[in-house]
């Protein structure tokens, strides 16, 4: 059974990123820091950043942040807007544990009254259509929501000196996608921003020329596993040194974030969340192909309307067994194992 491929990357790391970023600034620095949080937050200055404000959720002891990336930045594509990148990032603070939970772009859903693929609820909709949108899919209640475009993700990265990554590609030769123009070998490596958004979005489609991809025989599968490597690097790196402690790079950070992210997360909020990444024990990443005993919880659509799509194992707008694999792996409980769509438990 073939599953369709989203077709670009998740960028959720960049936000931890920004966090960090506007804790770290130093009084030099205010102003800029004070103009970057006026323009990413609903409201407060970097003064606000001095007080934890609770996030939305707390009170039930989890919270949920969806975190949706487009190429807005790229006048060169043509669906710009549309958010091909949706993932819901959920944190359980009696366990220390963080779960990041893909949604595939191509799943068919219910956007404002017709169906249509998921990554065009933002555009009919804005980002309150697109959390609701996901709470049904994952029965989670989105508490706050953050969207990123490609610059935050690849100027970031360099911001901090690049991340470190060993690739563990399916070929004995790496990752070749000659549709991005990527090409990587087996095998530790250090990546620069580019480097970075470029296997971030490397996945398995020849080209019409006979250019023939390899290393990401599971295609959209594979390349997710790799996001959630780019990731970890980056926490890795925000943790492991005081990169961005350089009032360089804090300029840096302050010119490619203004404009590049947007939330309705507030000052206080922003300084709760950079606190509470400092606190994860564990991490674990899950797309909703399959669940942990491998079995399948979507499978391939197609309608005239919206072309080749994907809809639950149980049919159109029947998200069951997508809700029960969710809650079994946001418990503190569950238990976790690798696989194409099960859990990698990570510790910090």
């Amino acid at each position: 059974m073939s599953i369709l491929r989203p077709r670009k990357k998740y960028i959720i790391a960049v936000f931890l990123l920004i966090i960090a970023a506007v804790v770290g600034v130093g009084a030099y620095y205010y102003s800029m820091a004070d103009k970057l949080v006026q323009n990413i937050t609903t409201s407060g200055t970097a003064a606000d950043l001095l007080t934890p404000q609770p996030l939305n959720g707390e009170s039930t002891g989890a919270v949920n942040i969806l975190i949706a990336g487009n190429s807005a930045d790229d006048p060169h594509h043509g669906g710009a807007l549309l958010t091909d990148s949706i993932m819901v990032a959920h944190y359980d603070l009696s366990s220390h544990k963080l779960t990041l939970i893909s949604v595939p772009r191509d799943l068919y859903v219910n956007v404002s009254g017709t169906y249509q693929k998921i990554n065009t609820a933002y555009v009919l909709g804005g980002m309150p259509e697109l959390a609701q949108i996901v709470q049904k899919v994952t029965g989670l209640t989105i508490n706050q929501r953050v969207l990123i475009d490609y610059s935050a993700f690849r100027d970031m990265i360099d911001a901090i000196g690049g991340i470190d990554v060993t690739i563990k590609a399916d070929d004995p030769r790496g990752i070749y996608d000659p549709m991005v123009g990527f090409t990587i070998t087996n095998g530790p490596h250090h990546l620069n921003g580019t480097q970075a958004l470029l296997l971030a979005r490397s996945r398995n489609d020849p080209t019409y020329d006979g250019r023939v991809p390899y290393g990401l025989s599971r295609g959209d599968f594979d390349r997710t596993a790799n996001q959630r490597m780019i990731m970890q690097a980056v926490i890795n790196k925000i943790n492991a040194t005081g990169a961005l402690a350089n009032p360089i790079t804090l300029q840096r950070l302050v010119t490619s974030l203004s404009g590049n992210v947007k939330t309705d997360l507030t000052a206080g909020q922003l300084r709760r969340l950079y606190d509470l990444s400092k606190q994860v024990q564990s991490q674990q990443s899950i797309g909703l192909d399959t669940n942990g005993s491998g079995q399948y919880l979507l499978k391939n659509y197609y309608t005239p309307a919206v072309g080749d799509a994907l809809i639950p194992i149980g049919g159109i707008g029947n998200y069951q067994s997508i809700q029960q694999y969710v809650a079994s792996v946001t418990t503190p409980s569950s238990n976790t194992a690798n696989g194409s769509g099960s859990a990698t438990n990570t510790a910090q």
